[in-house]
């Protein structure tokens, strides 16, 4: 009998099932190993054939595109250090492709490759050195163009007081008619002769400039010979009239301007030959262009043909791999089929009938002796593993229902927690010895009820517990806490919990009792030092009260002290602004004089035609004067701190302070340029923005006024989405880094007159706007200050 169980177990049919089927799997596993064995070999095919070859032509490419790509910035860059960067930049990728062709010297179409690089780099190196000669000559006719300009505006400024002595001779002549009607009518014809020349002059100089503006801005599109053989005529044309000026003394500065003037432009002079030098510069660079472009595109066929060969390898090896895989795929197929057929007739007939069927039977069993049933009937029979768990189940919960009856009781005596036992009416069933001695209780019978047990005043609370809808039957939980007096007359604190629990087929009541005596009276304690505590901090709270008043108070005093700064610094700039403001007023003043002069004159002789061009002009000048006064009263109006933020379009603010700062970078030559186009809006004020970018560009002005080259930028610079950073950088010589650290302390300054009171004003004002304000230095060295506004959001 006991042979016949050891064959007949679950574990040894088990055994069978598991070592036919890890038969199956080592065949299975062969086949796969066989499989990827070939597999492997064509890959090695792959890595050590084709792979190099796709992997240096990638290189190539990906080495052309950046070369391609540097010497298109090299072309557009006018900046010397970023030349010299892109420069150092192109050697680079020219040695990588230099490693990539190398890497293929085995290769047919390596000795054209290396060929063909040798001839790109010779034609590269020729490319870079006619950039640099553009650009240093570039710069060259840059500066020319700004000294003609200069001297084209010196030379008007020079014709302004002959106009206005003519003027004042006509004024005199028609007020005055004391001579012979003869001799007045000849004076008056030889000052309208003179006032012709001086319009002739002007008109003349205006022409010749625009002529020379016009052949600079085309001078690739226009022969440059025939264009200045223009200029030579009208700079004869120009020295001709200008003859008739030799009699006036004031004229000398004038004759000294026009020789100077006319010696830039003259034919063959130094501005014909800058122009003539770039445009041969020009046809030189597109020559090269060209050349290296043949260069890379021959250089782009050798390597699709590498490529499309490589391609042509992988894909005849793809074909053969994927045949190797078709086959083991077949056989796999087979060998799974027969192993899963297998698995489902052991599953079926071993598992599911012997095993599992059984196993569910043995979980209901014990489930329902999980759940305290342990009159439950077991239905798990057999000889095997599962029928002796069966046999050994029914004889647990034969002794498990002895042990049951008498473990309850031992639990409870023994336990240390106080603990008391009663059914659903009340009455008391068991109480251990904790509770009896923390109860003071000696005598308990049967006819005891749970509120007998405490003071009578809990006995209705705990009366109301055990009705039918009390608290306890309805929840089947509950706690309270009760206050026993003891014989000595101290107060005694208990915690009670209810829970109903169910013993054998009866639903009871166990109570726990807990001394938390210790805890009431710490928490009456705690209750009474709260209360002082808060008697306390309402008074220290009053204090602090009185404090922030006062703090306040202060504060709006610095605040009031800090406008009164800030509208004396704006003050500050617009006395050192008001010498260049006449000049720029005086202009459009003169201008205005002399044609409501020669209106009078067009009136006198009943020429109305010119009227109303002469008005429209002086309507322009008079709006032009409006304007600019009209900057300089918003300028330097007082604005209060307290004004709220709003939105601001940061480009009117930058129009507004270069116009205010305009007439003095003229005075000084130095040139302005706005880079910013598109239209920006911040959340700020427009006065104080204001305020901050003339202090910075009158402090440019002055960094810059001894330097050769006199140049301000505004520019915009990246930042995150919410803010806009604006930088006001110069061509001086930057800030200094012994003095860096201080300059946004009061008083600190480098200027040999001023009060160090600017850029502490600034940082006070961007900190006003919620803003930043850094200092840095340009590529080119110079000083530069960058503002950080938060954006506007809608």
């Amino acid at each position: 009998m006991i042979h016949c169980v050891k064959n007949n177990t679950i574990g040894s049919r088990l055994t069978l099932a598991i070592i036919l089927m890890a038969f199956l799997t080592i065949s299975v596993s062969v086949i796969a190993a066989l499989t990827w064995q070939k597999l492997s070999q064509q890959i090695e095919t792959i890595a050590n054939e084709n792979m190099p070859t796709l992997r240096a032509s990638y290189r190539l490419e990906r080495s052309t595109a950046e070369l391609q790509a540097a010497l298109v910035a090299l072309d557009i860059n006018t900046n010397p250090l970023k030349h010299k960067a892109i420069k150092k930049n192109i050697v680079s990728i020219l040695k990588d492709i230099h490693q990539s062709i190398d890497n293929i010297s085995s290769l047919y179409y390596y000795p054209k490759i290396k060929s063909g690089q040798q001839q790109l780099v010779a034609n590269i190196d020729s490319y870079i050195a006619l950039l640099q000669q553009r650009n240093t000559q570039q710069f060259a006719l840059k500066q020319t163009e700004n000294t003609i300009k200069w001297l084209h505006q010196d030379l008007i400024d020079e014709l302004q007081p002959l106009r206005l002595e003519i003027e004042w001779q006509m004024m005199r002549l028609l007020n005055n008619p004391q001579q012979s009607p003869l001799i007045h009518d000849n004076n008056i014809k030889n000052v309208m002769t003179e006032f012709s020349v001086i319009q002739a002059i002007t008109v003349n100089e205006n022409e010749l400039h625009q002529l020379i503006e016009d052949i600079i801005l085309h001078r690739q599109h226009n022969d440059i010979n025939v264009a200045f053989d223009a200029i030579g005529q009208k700079i004869v044309a120009l020295n001709k009239i200008s003859k008739q000026l030799n009699n006036y003394p004031s004229t000398i500065a004038y004759r000294q301007l026009q020789q100077e003037f006319t010696q830039l432009v003259i034919p063959n002079g130094k501005l014909q030959k800058l122009l003539t030098q770039d445009n041969i510069n020009n046809i030189n660079i597109t020559q090269a262009q060209r050349n290296i472009q043949s260069k890379l595109t021959q250089q782009e066929n050798i390597i699709q043909t590498l490529v499309n060969h490589a391609d042509n390898a992988l894909s005849k090896l793809n074909g053969e791999t994927r045949h190797s895989i078709w086959i083991s795929n077949l056989v796999l197929f087979g060998v799974v089929f027969i192993t899963i057929i297998l698995s489902i007739i052991l599953s079926i007939y071993l598992v599911g009938r012997g095993v599992v069927k059984r196993l569910n039977l043995l979980g209901k069993d014990l489930q329902a002796i999980a759940s305290g049933d342990l009159n439950a009937h077991i239905q798990t029979t057999g000889v095997d593993e599962i029928g002796i768990l069966g046999d050994n189940l029914r004889y647990f919960c034969h002794q498990m229902q002895e042990i049951q009856n008498s473990n309850a009781l031992n639990l409870i005596n023994n336990t240390q927690a106080s603990i008391i036992t009663c059914d659903l009416s009340g009455i008391v069933e068991s109480v251990n010895p904790q509770a009896l001695k923390q109860l003071n209780f000696c005598n308990l019978t049967k006819k005891h009820q749970v509120w007998d047990l405490f003071n009578h005043s809990v006995t209705t609370t705990l009366q109301h517990l055990f009705t039918p809808n009390g608290p306890l039957m309805s929840n089947g939980a509950y706690n309270m806490t009760v206050k026993l007096v003891t014989k000595h007359h101290h107060s005694l604190y208990l915690r009670l919990d209810f829970r109903i629990f169910t013993q054998g087929n009866d639903d009871k009541v166990i109570i726990t009792m807990t001394d938390i005596t210790e805890q009431e009276t710490t928490a009456r304690w705690l209750e009474n030092t709260v209360a002082e505590k808060t008697q306390s901090l309402t008074i220290t709270n009053q204090q602090l009260r009185d404090e922030i008043e006062d703090r306040k108070r202060i504060e709006g005093d610095l605040i009031e002290t800090q406008d009164e700064l800030i509208q004396a610094a704006k003050m500050a700039v617009v006395g050192q602004t008001m010498t260049s403001l006449a000049h720029e007023l005086n202009q459009p003043l003169s201008a205005i004089s002399t044609r409501i002069f020669s209106a009078k004159l067009a009136l006198d002789h009943k020429k109305y035609e010119n009227l109303p061009q002469n008005l429209t002009k002086i309507d322009d000048l008079v709006t032009r004067m409006s304007k600019l006064i009209i900057n300089f009263r918003n300028f330097a109006k007082k604005q209060s701190a307290a004004k709220p933020l709003s939105e601001v379009e940061v480009q009117d603010s930058i129009k507004q302070a270069l116009t205010l700062v305009e007439s003095r970078a003229k005075l000084q030559q130095t040139t302005m340029v706005n880079t910013i186009e598109q239209p920006l809006f911040a959340l700020a004020d427009q006065v104080q923005l204001e305020q901050v970018l003339v202090n910075l560009l009158v402090n440019s002005c002055d960094a810059v006024a001894h330097c050769e080259q006199r140049e301000i930028k505004i520019i915009q610079l990246d930042s995150p989405a919410n803010k806009i950073r604006l930088a006001v950088y110069d061509s001086g010589d930057g800030f200094d880094a012994a003095i860096i650290k201080k300059l946004f302390i009061p008083f600190t300054t480098t200027k040999d007159v001023g009060l160090g009171l600017g850029l502490s004003i600034c940082g006070s004002i961007m900190t006003r706007l919620k803003g930043e304000i850094f200092l840095a230095s340009s590529l080119s060295g110079g000083a530069m200050v960058v503002l950080e506004l938060n954006k506007y959001d809608k």
